[in-house]
């Protein structure tokens, strides 16, 4: 009987030291990114935004992989001039640009990313949000009480489009 349980406390043992061995693996392998395509540091990279096409309803709040539209274009004028500008395109890598002429940001790429992201999740954008909703929630964002020119063109994931062309 001795022997027996020498041999049971022995493979609790294997198997205590196989679960550690196994978990310290799954650490190791999941810290770091040491590949060749592991960036350097030494370049700022363009923010990544896969696209699913397909596999999203299309919303900005809906998923977690992208804002739910592959374009967007806003133009907005107040007083007949040049107020908002924002061009956003994800093919493979999300390519932005923002100018805000009413708060002097004129960015391009990550920069203009992190400030169309502030807008992206702060509207609700879907293909069935009310155009009158989807332009007052802009409005309210940038803080526009009152535009002589509001034109946004949105393309969804699944190809639907929303366009709204509206003139004072």
């Amino acid at each position: 009987m001795g022997t027996k349980r020498k041999v049971v406390d022995s493979l609790n043992k294997f198997k205590i030291l196989g679960a550690v061995l196994f978990s310290c693996a799954l650490i190791i392998g999941g810290c770091g990114n040491s590949g060749k395509n592991a960036p350097d540091g030494s370049q700022k990279e363009d923010p990544l935004i896969e696209n699913h096409k397909g596999n999203n309803v299309g919303g900005s709040k809906e998923h977690a992989d992208g804002f739910g539209f592959t374009d967007f274009e806003l133009e907005i004028d107040v007083d007949g001039k040049d107020a908002i500008d924002t061009d956003f395109d994800v093919n493979k890598k999300a390519e932005a640009e923002f100018e805000n002429r009413l708060e002097g940001i004129d960015v391009e790429g990550e920069d203009a990313m992190n400030e169309l992201n502030k807008l992206f999740v702060n509207i609700t954008l879907t293909k069935e949000t009310p155009k009158e909703e989807v332009m007052e929630e802009i409005l309210k964002h940038f803080n526009i009480d009152d535009y002589t020119k509001f034109d946004l063109d949105v393309i969804f994931d699944d190809g639907t489009h929303l366009k709204i062309d509206e003139m004072k």
